[in-house]
């Protein structure tokens, strides 16, 4: 009776209250969900197209440059300087590849390099024991320490106006100079062949000799001696044949002075080289 008169009883009015309740429930809950997921999905686009591309305008490379220095934090650093076109350079940032010895250099906004500009500074950079590469697809150069990789403790980097600046540092600072010797030649962490030069200054007790040494430790060693004009601080320079060797190998270009009360080595200073075999 109560149900045909459109009635419903007590019981069945708190069943849809319930079901009601629950199924406002899951609308928010599905509504949330829709929402976070559109918010993720809009943050992970905007993040990717940020990541892919930049709003800086490209840029040119002029001119390369490569050298060999102290720096100022310590140790020897092998530099390659990158001069753009134009009043701004691409900030690089390097991080260690994939093989020994090998830095990747990546850019801030798309750069435009010729392998022949790197291929015009190959054999100063070989002798400043680097390589360098570039590939334009990845915009990535890459710079290879050809010896020495060990010593190489960190990389610095930064612009200045429209010149970028990579530099491997090497230490400890390679000792140059010592009381009464300092060497000029050979520069450190640069690659000898056959016969080098070697000078600088010194000054000696009654003129000397010096003893002048290239060596590659447990392998072997050429020595040969040289006198000053004078006791008084004077340039010295002296041709110098390095030795025999089965492979080129990392050493040592030394001078010093034999103590006169002994002959022990006195005011040494010592400059690591990369040699060719010599002979």
């Amino acid at each position: 009776m109560l149900a045909e008169s459109g009635w419903v009883s007590r019981a069945q009015k708190i069943s849809l209250g319930v079901a009601a309740v629950v199924l406002i429930g899951l609308g928010l809950a599905f509504a949330y969900l829709a929402g976070r997921g559109s918010s993720d999905d809009s943050a992970a686009s905007s993040g990717g197209s940020s990541a892919a591309s930049s709003d800086l305008p490209p840029v040119t490379l002029g001119s390369v440059e490569v050298s060999g220095e102290g720096s100022n934090g310590g140790g020897w650093g092998s530099g390659v300087t990158l001069l753009f076109t134009g009043s701004d350079a691409a900030k690089p940032t390097v991080a260690k590849g994939s093989a020994t010895g090998e830095y990747d250099v990546t850019f801030d906004r798309p750069v435009t390099i010729a392998q022949s500009q790197l291929d015009a500074v190959g054999t100063d950079a070989d002798r400043l024991l680097m390589k360098l590469g570039w590939d334009a697809t990845s915009q990535t150069l890459t710079i290879t320490a050809t010896a020495w990789v060990s010593a190489i403790s960190r990389t610095e980097s930064g612009t200045d106006g429209a010149q970028a600046s990579i530099v491997l540092v090497r230490t400890p600072t390679p000792k140059l100079t010592n009381k009464c010797i300092t060497m000029s030649e050979p520069a450190p962490y640069t690659k000898l062949d056959g016969i080098t030069t070697v000078s600088g200054k010194a000054q000696l007790f009654e003129a000397g000799p010096m003893t002048i040494l290239a060596r590659v430790p447990n392998t072997g060693t050429t020595s040969t001696k040289v006198k000053t004009a004078s006791s008084a601080l004077e340039p010295y320079s002296k041709d110098v044949t390095l030795p025999l060797l089965d492979a080129p190998a990392e050493g040592y270009i030394s001078a010093f002075e034999p103590s006169a009360k002994d002959g022990s080595p006195t005011c040494e200073v010592d400059v690591p080289v990369y040699m060719s075999p010599g002979g």
